[in-house]
């Protein structure tokens, strides 16, 4: 899109041509024209029925704005936020979740296929340090689909009602994560309550088994030849602890 002013005089341009705004800049005539004629070409672009960029809906925001500009031209504009959503899966469980969005995304027809829809795409990911398949994605066009699919292998999805896309990866991930901490939990459970320190600890209780006192009446016999599994829990508890520590304490000594 051709302007009649060099874009890096109304907004801060980096040595990739890109600029980052966030929902506060500092105004002017300038920067309103080319968010205002980019949001309406978006729109366009994409058959929506109402313009998603514009001044009045980007300012005193939380959203940010990526533009790709080059001389007097503006390439593309990629607009992100985060949302409350709700996603319903297969089985109709509801989750409420509140990811990055992507909530517009154009590169101006003129210099479409010239990899500037991924440079805008890439800046974006690098600024906010995140994955394609962690964010949602708000009504997105076939090209977009497309490209995702393409560049980043990301297809399989359930449609919302809220006409919001987020990836299968986006749970998936959650859930691998979830098992690694898990696995590492256990394995370090493993690692610490080795045989050796079981043998042990089974030996010192037996030792305070036989030098303990002897009941002195019927009754307390009775409660002395239960096994330690028919205890009562509390008391089961206080041995274990009492246990545990003298156990701890032979082998701190021993090294």
């Amino acid at each position: 899109m051709q302007f009649n002013f060099l874009i890096s005089k109304c907004m801060s341009v980096n040595e990739n041509g890109m600029t980052i705004l966030n929902g506060t800049p500092q105004r002017n005539p300038c920067l309103d024209e080319v968010i205002t004629t980019m949001g309406e070409a978006s729109a366009k672009a994409q058959n929506l029925k109402q313009v998603i960029t514009s001044p009045s809906r980007f300012y005193q925001t939380d959203q940010k704005l990526y533009i790709k500009s080059e001389g007097k031209q503006c390439l593309g504009i990629l607009k992100i936020g985060k949302k409350n959503l709700f996603h319903r899966d297969l089985s109709g469980l509801i989750k409420e979740i509140q990811p990055l969005c992507v909530l517009d995304f154009y590169v101006h027809e003129s210099v479409q296929r010239r990899g500037i829809g991924k440079e805008l795409f890439e800046e974006m990911l690098r600024c906010e340090n995140i994955m394609p398949e962690k964010i949602a994605y708000d009504r997105p066009s076939p090209k977009l689909l497309g490209f995702l699919k393409k560049h980043y292998h990301l297809s399989n999805y359930i449609p919302q009602n809220n006409n919001f896309v987020i990836f299968s990866q986006y749970f998936e991930n959650r859930q691998q994560n979830g098992n690694q901490k898990l696995a590492s939990q256990t394995s370090y459970y493993q690692n610490t309550v080795t045989p050796q320190k079981m043998e042990q600890l089974g030996s010192l209780m037996q030792q305070m088994t036989i030098s303990s006192t002897k009941p002195k009446n019927q009754s307390q016999q009775q409660i002395k030849s239960q096994a330690p599994w028919g205890t009562d829990q509390k008391s089961q508890s206080n041995m274990y602890q009492t246990t545990t520590g003298l156990m701890s304490a032979q082998i701190q000594k021993k090294i």
